[in-house]
């Protein structure tokens, strides 16, 4: 589920759609929440598809560290890729926000904790742009980006969570969610956790990208 204070817009022919803030959002503030709406799909089924839905799956998916694929069900599959992102992942069902996000600004997250299937060219236009994103790209990035998430964690107690009692809680979630309710500190799982290194063979099969 994508923050209430946001809404989603045209961007241009080249990149589509994209959601922005139609308020202020402090930093520490969960934009984003894995919910019991959200579709989880697993490998077989994902390779399964037919062609039409599997191009769908392919483009508004991510892999998960479990290794099932998760398909938003609203705006939240519309939030683009940046460098220098509004939001980084936390656990398993969090995208918290890593600074201020000004109202009109676009909400984006970091592609490379969703273990793409194939490298990502970016357009994103942020100073530290990587040019293209890759499956690999938190084991090499994992120490910058869990210092701005936990700094981010930190600050959750303090701001207003509109989107926490729909939040759908994994395992790695409890500790957080016990830590933010008691407004204490707490171990923040790192990125590099969430890289999964082997792709199911039928879903590399199922779209063209397995040998023949």
């Amino acid at each position: 589920m994508i923050h209430p204070c946001s809404e989603l817009r045209f961007i241009s022919p080249e990149v589509g759609y994209g959601v922005f803030a139609t308020q202020d959002i402090p930093r520490g503030t969960f934009l984003w929440v894995l919910d019991y709406f959200d579709r989880i799909l697993t490998p077989a089924e994902v390779g399964a598809l037919q062609p039409q839905l599997r191009t769908i799956a392919d483009r508004y998916s991510y892999q998960a560290a479990d290794g099932n694929f998760v398909f938003c069900w609203d705006f939240g599959r519309y939030m683009n890729h940046s460098c220098e992102p509004t939001s980084r992942g936390v656990g398993d069902a969090f995208e918290v926000a890593i600074r201020d996000v000004a109202a009109g600004e676009e909400l984006t997250s970091e592609y490379g904790t969703l273990n793409l299937l194939t490298p990502m060219t970016c357009y994103c236009g942020a100073p530290s742009c990587r040019g293209t994103i890759r499956r690999d790209d938190a084991a090499r990035h994992f120490e910058q980006w869990d210092e701005q998430t936990r700094t981010a964690f930190a600050l959750s107690h303090t701001v207003p969570q509109p989107l926490l009692p729909f939040a759908k809680l994994g395992a790695r979630d409890l500790p957080l969610m016990d830590a933010l309710q008691a407004g204490r500190a707490t171990w923040v799982p790192s990125s590099r956790d969430f890289h999964i290194v082997d792709v199911p063979e039928e879903v590399l099969f199922a779209s063209g990208h397995g040998a023949p």
